[in-house]
């Protein structure tokens, strides 16, 4: 299966993020010509990151990480283009999103736990930006709800069960197929022989 050189640019970054220890989540912006010109990914359980990125605290999320690159003077520009993720932004992404300029958004996964699209009309003032959310995209969700379910259940916080339901409501296979492979160590394994990320993919696409 043939993903987008956008969705491929965003499945790096989420295989990036699951390779340091952090939640496999990735973002890119795209600029009018369809050109990938900001990346981010999740940075929650690094230490360390490269300025302006996040790293080491519960706001270094994806999305977070592609806009804090913006100089205050792009704000406008911003809105010739569209921001790609992983995932369903969540609360914390979607207000960033918003204060952005931003208004055009595709994400790959739904997130029934913690996305947030839905509040692109809680007030008068967010509706008024007219923002777009579009998505998911089943082939980039499969891929995403793998890497996150196995992420997860190594976590094994209070909040992975209400996760990983929310993620069987919409891909059963992925979370089953995560499931498996985290009981064997696969993906585990396919990050210490540091597997590019279509060999990930073609793997996912091929057990599914």
């Amino acid at each position: 299966m043939a993903f987008s050189e956008i969705w491929l640019a965003c499945l790096e970054q989420a295989w990036k993020a699951y390779c340091q220890g952090s939640v496999p989540v990735g973002a890119v912006w795209v600029d009018a010509e369809g050109h990938v010109r900001l990346r981010g990914r999740n940075r929650i359980h690094e230490s360390l990151a490269e300025p302006p990125h996040l790293a080491g605290n519960r706001l270094a999320h994806a999305e977070m990480n592609v806009l804090v690159q913006v100089p205050p003077d792009d704000y406008f520009s911003m809105a010739t283009g569209i921001l790609y993720s992983t995932l369903e932004p969540c609360p914390l992404c979607m207000g960033a999103i918003v204060m952005s300029g931003v208004r055009q958004v595709y994400y790959g996964a739904r997130d029934r736990e913690a996305g947030a699209t839905a509040l692109l009309q809680a007030t008068p003032y967010v509706a008024r930006k007219q923002i777009q959310a579009i998505g998911p995209e089943p082939e980039i969700q499969s891929v995403s709800l793998v890497l996150l379910t196995d992420r997860l259940l190594r976590l094994d916080s209070p909040r992975t069960p209400a996760f990983i339901q929310a993620f069987q409501a919409d891909d059963p296979l992925a979370v089953a197929l995560a499931q498996v492979w985290y009981r064997e160590d696969y993906l585990q394994r396919a990050a210490r022989q540091q597997w590019p990320v279509q060999q990930v993919i073609e793997g996912i696409v091929k057990a599914i």
